[in-house]
Parts: structure tokens; sequence; C-alpha cells
């Protein structure tokens, strides 16, 4: 007969998995039920490992007591569940550096509840512009476009591609090198706190909406706005019409490409004159994993490096993350294009005539500097 999981058992269990994801520097914890175990693995620089399967009869000690830590209902288990878990400043800090905040999102399946938690790391090496590793003539376009004072910045991938960081690194940049800016940033939600920046916090279903938000704040004499995101058309409506009247403003969109975000903001009924006057650039990027520098082999007749694994690294092979990053700016031929109305093809023609860096490309510099492998770039930017 199986031992049963005590809660006390189970209290220590779940510090010692937190205490762990946090040492290894995880950026989730998936506690995943199956018909005869539950499964927990951490998503470590973007891909998921299978750390522990425990015991099916540990299941549900183990989420009601992550339910008592992110307060939520322990006894209702039939509707998904948000919360947070308090004092995560209390815990050692990780590899990725002090733990901020961690949120627990529980959800009802058929082999019981499921659980993730995120956590949120303070990493003072993503805090600056010039630390996120990005291609110089990349930065410096960045650069120049902080220094401006009207136009859109637009940042796509998708999720977990370091867009929020991004968008973090330049604010602080304007705040170091435009002193006296005000500055205004509509999160869902608000992931750090940024010292100078006026924060504001979207609840998904409160009746502070971003449209809402941004209508208002619009009146309040905003020279630099921030939104988490553009996710209907009236938001991008609201963003394109700011853009045009004398704000610097960025956000993000989701799209796989520079030239699907154009296209989509059409989509959205925005007509293609405002886009070619208010869309000053695009910015497409991904995370690849970095080979761990402890445990890195050369393949001397392919001339690259190969992931081994190691303690070190959780025996993946790598260990951190690095950006790729694909920029286009509009000129002319591509505004007559957009103009025409011109579809993902055209587009993506008429950037590859002009020499436009892609994706693929930007990851062969790191290929090449040792920092990351052939097969981590096709997984990331196998289908871009």
């Amino acid at each position: 007969m199986k031992k049963q999981t005590t809660q006390c058992d189970a209290v220590g269990l779940v510090r010692t998995i937190l205490q762990d994801a946090v040492k290894n520097g995880a950026s989730d914890i998936h506690f995943e039920p199956t018909a005869g175990s539950l499964v927990v693995r951490f998503r470590l620089d973007g891909s998921l490992k299978t750390i522990e399967t425990l015991p099916k009869t540990a299941s549900d000690t183990v989420i009601s007591r992550l339910k008592v830590l992110g307060g939520l209902l322990t006894y209702r288990n039939d509707i998904p569940q948000e919360g947070r878990i308090e004092n995560a400043g209390d815990w050692a800090e990780g590899a990725a550096g002090a733990v901020t905040d961690m949120r627990l999102a529980v959800f009802p399946t058929i082999y019981g509840q499921r659980a993730v938690v995120r956590l949120f790391f303070e990493n003072a090496g993503l805090m600056e512009l010039d630390k996120l590793g990005l291609s110089v003539a990349i930065e410096e376009s960045l650069k120049a476009f902080a220094a401006g004072n009207q136009g859109v910045l637009l940042l796509t991938g998708p999720a977990g591609s370091g867009k929020s960081t991004t968008l973090g690194a330049m604010l602080r940049y304007i705040l170091q090198t435009c002193p006296g800016k005000s500055i205004v940033a509509l999160e869902d939600p608000v992931e750090r706190g940024i010292e100078g920046v006026t924060q504001v916090q979207i609840e998904p279903h409160g009746e502070l909406t971003f449209p809402v938000a941004l209508r208002s704040l619009l009146r309040q004499d905003p020279e630099v706005l921030m939104l988490g995101e553009i996710r209907d058309a009236e938001t991008a409506k609201m963003v394109i019409e700011a853009g045009l009247t004398g704000h610097l403003l960025m956000s993000t969109l989701h799209s796989g490409s520079c030239s699907g975000a154009l296209l989509r903001l059409l989509e959205m009924g925005i007509e293609p004159y405002q886009v070619t006057s208010a869309i000053s650039a695009i910015l497409n990027q991904r995370l690849v994993r970095r080979l761990c520098e402890k445990c890195k082999r050369r393949d001397e007749s392919a001339g690259r490096y190969e992931a081994v694994g190691c303690e070190a690294c959780v025996n993946t092979g790598y260990h951190g993350r690095m950006l790729l990053a694909e920029r286009v700016e509009l000129d002319g031929p591509l505004r007559k294009a957009i103009l025409q109305r011109a579809d993902l093809e055209t587009l993506d023609t008429l950037l590859a005539e002009r020499g436009h860096m892609n994706l693929v490309q930007d990851g062969r510099r790191l290929i090449a500097q040792g920092l990351t492998t052939e097969s981590e770039l096709e997984r990331v930017c196998g289908g871009c």
C-alpha cells in the first residue's frame, strides 16, 4: 500500500520545489496531474524539463498547499483560480537574481488540478539597453528613437520572447538620457517597478481598460507612453493617433514578423496612410538559449560549439538566454507598398531585396561567437 502524503510532508515538499526552482533560475514551475502521478517540471531558459514525478496520492495535498500560499480557495476544485504567493523576496537568490514576485494559476483537469507558478526575477544584467545583447545597428536605432519626440515603436514576437524586458530597458534609457520627461506606462500586469515612471496596472476584467486609460492619459500631458500590448482595433487606433499628435509611444503586438505586424494593423482597420505616418519602426525578437560555459564543447570538424550538459546547467547544455532581433524602419519603398496594401509575400520580398537582416541571420552572429548552437537557432526560428 502506497504511503499517503500528509499536509506536513506537502509543506516541506512544496518549499523544496520552490527553492530549487529559484536556485536554478526557472521562470515557471508546472505541476501537471496525470492518470498515475503528479509531474513537476521547470521551465529553464524557455524549455520545460521534468524535475520530479510524485505519486498520485501527493497531488491533492501539494496543490492545496500551493493554494494556501497563493491565498486561493482550497475547497474549490472545479474552477480556475489565480493568486500571488506573498513574500517572494524572502526566497533565496537564484541564478537569474532575486525573486520579486511569484504568481500562481490553478486549473481543473480530468486528472485533478493543474498548477503553474510563474517566477519573476530582478536581473540587473537586463536592466540597461546596452546589456540586452542586441546588434550594434539595432541598439543605435533604438537609442535614436528614444531621443525623438514623436512616433510609434512596435515590438513583436510570441509570449515569453522578452518584449517587456526590452521595453523596460528603453524606458530606463529615456530616463537616463532625457531627465524630466513625463513618462507613463500602462501594463497588464505591472511586472517590475521603474523609479521615475508613472505605472498603471490594467485589470483584465475591470473598467479601466487600455483604451479608457489611454484616452484619459492623453489629456494629462504625457511625453512618453508605453502600452503593454495592443489587443484590439480600438487600442490600435488610439496608439496611432497618439503617435501622430506629438507623443513618443511604445507597445507590443503579437505577430510572427515585422511585415506581419504591419499587415495586422491594416486588418484592425488602421488606414495605410496612418500606418506609414505614425509607425517609426518595428522590432521583432526571440530568445535563444546560451551555451553553458562550463560544459560546452567545440566540434572541430564543424568549427562550432555543441551542448553537452552538466550539473551547473541541470544537464541541459544551456544556461541563460540571449536576444535575437530584426528591425524594420519605414522607408520610401516600404511606405509605398503599404499604401498599396501589398500582401505579406510582397513586403517580405521588398525587405529581402534591400538587404534586411532577419532573425536567422542575426542568430548566425551568435553561433559564430560560440554562444549558441545551430539546433537551438532552428528550434526558435524554424518557422520564421
